[in-house]
């Protein structure tokens, strides 16, 4: 298996320091790549979803006939 983004460094010497980046953050390498994804988008998609399964539990369920209750 290749992964670039590992290295491998002898048992017996220190790992080198990286360096680090004055710009780097979560947000921007999320930005960066492509990975960053829009909230409102998937806030709906999910909307969406539940509005459908609530329908099809309702029509499963025969409807909202709650009178036959024998109390």
């Amino acid at each position: 298996m290749e992964n670039p983004s590992l290295r491998e460094q002898p048992r017996e010497q220190k790992a080198p320091i990286m360096a680090s980046r004055q710009d780097a953050s979560i947000l921007g390498w999320l930005e960066g790549s492509g990975r960053l994804m829009d909230r409102e988008g998937d806030d709906r998609a999910k909307l969406t979803l539940e509005e459908d399964d609530s329908e099809e539990i309702t029509a499963l369920m025969g409807g909202d006939d709650f009178d036959d209750d024998e109390d």
